[in-house]
């Protein structure tokens, strides 16, 4: 605690512990950053299914779409659909 309070992170406030605006900001840093590196995973393991199934091409490219961002669900399965008629 004594280093969590000294790096700005907790504050002692009589008995309690409270996590400091730098705290949080640094929390969600790495959950951001977690999250991240999953879904860098989940677009890998679309690359290699598809190389593995390539009648799923339109699908894993657009899970690799969503996993980048660059797509929302909709767009996401639009797209399929689309490609699969």
């Amino acid at each position: 605690m004594r280093t969590l309070s000294w790096m700005g992170l907790l504050e002692v406030r009589g008995e309690r512990l409270a996590i400091t605006p730098h705290g949080r900001a640094v929390h969600f840093e790495a959950e951001c950053a977690v999250l991240s590196a999953r879904l860098v995973e989940v677009s890998v393991f679309a690359d290699d299914l598809q190389r593995r199934t390539p009648s799923l091409g339109a699908e894993l490219h657009a899970l690799r779409q969503l996993a980048d961002g660059a797509w929302s669900v909709t767009e996401a399965v639009a797209y399929v659909e689309r490609r699969g008629h």
